[in-house]
C-alpha cells in the first residue's frame, strides 16, 4: 500500500513498479517471520540442524499443498480464459470493444477477489479447528465448527452479494473514465456474479474441511470445481452459444453448479461424522 503509490506515481515506473512493490512487501513480510521465529519469541522454534526430512511428512505437506497451489493457478488459468475467449468471439468487432469486454470482466475479478480473499482468511481460522478435532475424533467439536463456519461465512456472502449487486453500477465506474460499453457489461456481470456469491461460502467450508481432514484427492476435486472442472467447459462451450453473455455468465453457472455438486458432498460427510 504504501510503495505502489510511490513507484507507480511518484517514480513513474507504472505496472513494473507495481510488480517491485509487490516483491519487495513479499520479502520484507518473510524476513519479519523469520525474525519473530529464529528470536525464540514464538511458540514453535526452528533450527535446521534438527531437520529430517522424510517420505512420510513430505507427503502429507504436498497432499494439502499441491491442490492449494493448484486452486490459486486456477484463479489465474479462469482470468486468462476469459481473456481469450473475448478476443476469439469477438474477432469481427472493434478492438475498443473486446478491451470494454476484458476491462469490464477484470473489474468484476478484483471485486469479487475481494469477497473471496475475506473468506479464505476466516477459513484459514477453520481449517486447524477442523483438522485438530477430526484428528482426536472429537466429532461434536468438529461439527460445531463446520455449523459455525458455514453460518458466518454464509452471512458475509449474502452481506457482500446483495451489496456489489445493488451497486454494481457504482462500483464498477470506479474503474473507468466513462466507458459506457464497460459500464454495461461489469455491471450486468457483476450483478450475476454477486447473486452467485450468496453460496460461495457453503462451497468453501467444505472445500476446505476435506483438506483439513487429510482427504488431499477429494479436496482437491471439490477445490477445482468453481475455477477448474465446471468453468473451464463452461467458458469455452457458453460464449459461442451466447456471445459476450456467455463470458459474463460462465463464473456465476460454474459456481452454482460447484455448489449443487458440494451439497451432495457435504451430506457424505456429515453421515460419515454422525458414526
Amino acid at each position: 500500500m504504501i510503495l505502489d503509490p510511490i513507484f507507480i506515481n511518484i517514480f513513474n515506473l507504472g505496472v513494473k513498479g507495481a510488480a517491485l512493490a509487490t516483491a519487495i512487501s513479499q520479502a520484507v513480510s518473510t524476513i519479519v517471520y523469520l525474525i519473530y521465529i529464529l528470536s525464540k519469541k514464538s511458540v514453535f522454534s526452528f533450527s535446521i540442524r534438527k531437520c529430517r526430512f522424510s517420505k512420510e511428512i513430505l507427503f502429507e505437506i504436498f497432499k494439502i499443498g499441491v491442490p492449494t497451489l493448484v486452486f490459486q493457478l486456477l484463479t489465474s488459468l479462469s482470468i486468462m480464459l476469459i481473456n481469450r475467449q473475448a478476443n476469439t468471439i469477438l474477432v469481427n468487432t472493434s478492438k475498443e470493444y473486446v478491451d470494454s469486454v476484458i476491462a469490464g470482466m477484470g473489474a468484476v475479478t478484483r471485486v469479487i477477489s475481494m469477497g473471496s480473499l475475506m473468506v479464505f482468511g476466516f477459513l484459514k481460522g477453520f481449517q486447524p479447528i477442523a483438522g485438530f478435532s477430526y484428528g482426536a475424533k472429537k466429532y461434536d467439536r468438529l461439527r460445531e465448527a463446520i455449523k459455525t463456519s458455514v453460518l458466518w461465512s454464509t452471512i458475509f456472502c449474502v452481506l457482500f452479494g446483495i451489496a456489489v449487486t445493488i451497486f454494481s453500477e457504482t462500483i464498477i465506474s470506479q474503474f473507468t473514465n466513462g466507458d459506457v460499453e464497460m459500464i454495461s457489461i461489469g455491471k450486468k456481470a457483476l450483478m450475476a456474479n454477486g447473486l452467485s456469491f450468496l453460496l460461495f461460502g457453503y462451497y468453501t467450508v467444505y472445500s476446505s474441511l476435506l483438506l483439513a481432514m487429510g482427504k488431499g484427492r477429494d479436496g482437491f476435486i471439490v477445490g477445482a470445481l468453481r475455477q477448474g472442472i465446471c468453468f473451464v467447459p463452461i467458458i469455452f462451450i457458453l460464449p459461442m452459444i451466447l456471445g459476450v453473455s456467455g463470458i459474463m455468465y460462465a463464473q456465476p453457472i460454474a459456481n452454482i453448479l460447484s455448489f449443487v455438486i458440494t451439497l451432495f458432498v457435504a451430506i457424505h460427510i456429515n453421515k460419515q461424522l454422525r458414526v
